[in-house]
């Protein structure tokens, strides 16, 4: 009887644990077929506009070229107007779209908003990328980071894609179209001790993009949710001027995650954005949650040695 019992137990976890997995390269294959007999463009599908934030480097660069390049008019929103400028020029010169550029620095908080909504409620935005993220430069322990950057992290990681989908869903819902694709992070699925604000962020992005899809499915509007793992951005470049090899193995640049994020793009709610990542993510779905705690812990406390402890001394 108990060795039919755990048996039974047994098939039931591998089952979860296969459908978890399994489930988006599935559906990827599916709708790539599907959207290979019933052709339409992203633009078509959603709507004119793509509004990407924290679009002056990295992964929303990285978006706002490969929707650029899929024909969407493109507003980029961060809060270096500079960059923002660059990035808007390099897209009209290589896509030839429009594009409209939004000076907005998430931090200040609600001051920003009502500017933001203005300029974007008008538009057919069709898609929403809310990229826009910051992190403490090392890992630390929350007593060591400043109260201000702990403010960033929320004003930054959590309110932002809170707001903007507030803001945006209204119009998508009206029209029964739209996709708003939330970048969150590998950090969501496990607590991290020396990174607790950032990943408990991470964490509320994911809960908070999940929620929000089953509440816009009815009226037509897609949500997807990317967990990426270390991609080589500006906030990753301490671990690439790091002595650890394995960080830099690990990571991938920006152009090879976005072609296979970018494929992702209207074909399935949930991906990791990177094949590799997907394996990162199976994998760690096996471990215990103590046992993630216990191991993302040993490398960030390693990595805050290596860092944080270092160069606080060279200060002194």
């Amino acid at each position: 009887m108990y060795c039919s019992l755990a048996a039974c137990l047994g098939v039931y976890v591998a089952a979860v644990w296969l459908y978890e997995n399994f489930r988006t390269p599935v559906l990827l294959v599916l709708q790539t077929l599907r959207q290979l007999v019933f052709r339409q463009k992203l633009s078509q599908r959603y709507g004119q506009w793509a509004v990407i934030t924290g679009a002056s480097d990295g992964i929303g660069k990285g978006y706002a070229h490969y929707l650029a390049g899929k024909g969407m008019a493109i507003v980029l929103v961060a809060r270096n107007a500079a960059k923002l400028n660059k990035v808007a020029d390099e897209i009209k010169a290589k896509h030839g779209v429009e594009t409209k550029v939004l000076v907005a620095d998430f931090s200040k908080g609600a001051e920003i908003y009502p500017q933001l909504e203005k300029a974007l409620v008008p538009l057919d935005v069709g898609i929403l990328v809310n990229n826009v993220g910051v992190s403490h430069d090392t890992p630390m322990y929350v007593d060591e980071v400043p109260q201000q950057t702990l403010w960033d992290l929320i004003h930054v990681n959590v309110a932002a894609a809170t707001l903007l989908c507030n803001i945006l869903a209204p119009s998508m819902k009206r029209r029964q179209r739209g996709l708003i694709i939330n970048v969150s992070s590998i950090a969501s699925v496990c607590p991290s001790p020396c990174m607790a604000t950032y990943a408990a962020s991470k964490a509320y992005m994911t809960s908070f993009s999940i929620a929000l899809r089953d509440e816009l499915r009815p009226f037509g509007v897609e949500v997807q949710t990317v967990r990426p793992s270390f991609v080589h951005t500006n906030m990753t470049d301490f671990l690439v001027t790091g002595k650890e090899k394995w960080s830099k193995n690990m990571m991938v640049r920006v152009d090879n995650f976005m072609a296979y994020a970018g494929c992702t793009i209207g074909k399935v709610d949930m991906t990791s954005g990177h094949w590799s990542h997907g394996l990162q993510l199976a994998g760690l779905s096996m471990v215990p949650e103590v046992v993630r705690v216990y191991m993302f812990g040993l490398i960030n406390k390693k990595l805050r040695e290596q860092f944080h402890v270092k160069n606080n001394n060279k200060k002194r």
